[in-house]
């Protein structure tokens, strides 16, 4: 699914998204995990990279892949808001990438020919 720059609504979209295609996957017990993380991610993608998101969901046999694109090639890198709780616990920003790490999932970021795959994130199926 794409999501357009400036989409205010585009992380509310990629959730229903994902959500709609794990039910119809009969994994509905990765949903509130993976629609955290796509939240998460297509944010930081929506203000940090300021182009079009690119959201993909795959099922296999022992995993759900999620890939989220975006047009700018740097790596996505957490804030140093989020690296010392006690100095930033009023921080309202900054924590994205923490919660997708506390997700339990396994992400990284790699380029592709027209910018990068801001997450490419393995959520095994608990079962």
């Amino acid at each position: 699914m794409l999501i357009q720059r400036g989409d205010l609504m585009g992380a509310r979209t990629a959730r229903t998204f994902v959500d709609d295609r794990l039910h119809t996957w009969g994994l509905s017990e990765l949903s509130d995990s993976l629609q955290l993380i796509t939240s998460e991610v297509v944010t930081h993608a929506l203000i940090h990279a300021g182009s079009d998101v690119d959201v993909r969901l795959r099922a296999f046999d022992d995993h759900v892949r999620l890939e989220v694109r975006d047009s700018r090639s740097n790596p996505p890198v957490p804030s140093p808001l989020a690296l010392s709780e006690e100095d930033n616990a009023d921080a309202e920003r900054g924590r994205g990438l923490l919660i997708v790490d506390a997700s339990g999932g396994a992400w990284n970021s790699c380029p592709n020919g027209r910018g990068k795959n801001v997450v490419d994130l393995s959520l095994h199926d608990p079962a």
